[in-house]
């Protein structure tokens, strides 16, 4: 009974079966938010599974690396949701009640204003990703993410629990502030995780360089997301954005994919790409070991605040 009620859950069943539930109001009913999120829920979830099976059939002489990429993935999402049972956390109707009260203005529901609404969204999402990359604390809870060596659609699970609170935070303090109405910042949210789910997609089943051209300046695709998750020197710390590259063009974090240059995913270092304990809690570990051995506090807090990698001047 549980794991049926939690693989409806999952799969979007729940909602579906109550909105067909519905008869005469189903058509009505896909005309909100509410409605067009159920239907949709499902997208993911089920391209999760066709991807897991084309790639068995594709890997079947090596199954243990696809098992491998998969093992931890799913891992990591059942801890993030017995997590979130066990700890509610409001944080963004807390945040949008905040600080839609220190708004100058309300956008109107209206197309610019949804352009407008959807550029700041990425606004905050590349603060938050950014931050998430310069401040060690932070990265402690992004780097779960980083730490697979195969990109694929269950990449997307990978993530220390806290760092969904801090995301919310930042994007949705972000929003409320400059004004972004609670019902468009809902349905920018619901596109941009579908599309941040998608860019996730294995290069299997999205090849290299599948998309260029004027479409590839323009939205980012997961070639692009690919780059952010490599390790090369080239790649490093680059598109930090979703779906828009104005930011990264902005603040000069935009790569494209380098001819010859292949993307090297993981981190920059040895991880134990078979353990939950090390790619979840890995960073961690490290980051309470530099603190326990600084000499000073000063140092100390530095190595909390600084960038990943960074040491006191004179060690290497």
């Amino acid at each position: 009974m549980w794991f049926r009620d939690h693989a409806s859950s999952f799969f979007g069943i729940d909602g579906i079966s109550a909105l067909a539930n519905g008869h005469q109001s189903t058509w009505s009913a896909l005309t909100t938010l509410a409605g067009i999120e159920t239907v949709i829920a499902p997208i993911f979830p089920v391209l999760l599974v066709l991807e897991m099976a084309f790639l068995i059939w594709v890997n079947r002489r090596s199954a243990s690396r696809l098992y491998i990429a998969y093992k931890v993935p799913i891992l990591m999402y059942a801890a993030n949701h017995i997590m979130a049972a066990l700890i509610s956390l409001e944080v963004f109707f807390w945040t949008t009640a905040f600080f839609s009260k220190l708004a100058p203005f309300i956008a109107p529901m209206q197309i610019l204003w949804f352009i407008y609404a959807y550029l700041v969204w990425e606004f905050g999402h590349f603060v938050y990703h950014f931050t998430c990359h310069k401040v060690r604390i932070l990265w402690c809870l992004h780097a779960p993410h980083h730490a697979p060596t195969h990109i694929n659609l269950s990449v997307i699970f990978t993530a220390f629990f806290l760092q969904g609170v801090y995301a919310t935070f930042v994007r949705t303090a972000i929003c409320s502030f400059a004004g972004v109405p609670l019902q468009m910042l809902f349905l920018i949210m619901v596109i941009d995780g579908c599309y941040g789910a998608l860019i996730h997609i294995s290069e299997e089943l999205w090849p290299r360089g599948a998309v260029g051209g004027i479409l590839g300046r323009i939205i980012l695709n997961p070639n692009h997301h690919r780059i952010h998750h490599a390790s090369n020197p080239e790649y490093l710390d680059k598109n930090y954005c979703n779906t828009l590259p104005i930011w990264d063009k902005i603040f000069g974090t935009l790569q494209h994919e380098i001819p010859g240059v292949t993307a090297k995913y993981g981190l920059n270092r040895d991880v134990k790409t078979n353990s939950f304990l090390d790619m979840y809690f890995g960073e961690i570990y490290l980051l309470a070991r530099d603190v326990r051995i600084a000499p000073t506090l000063k140092q100390k807090m530095l190595h909390i605040v600084m960038p990943p990698g960074w040491k006191p001047s004179g060690q290497d």
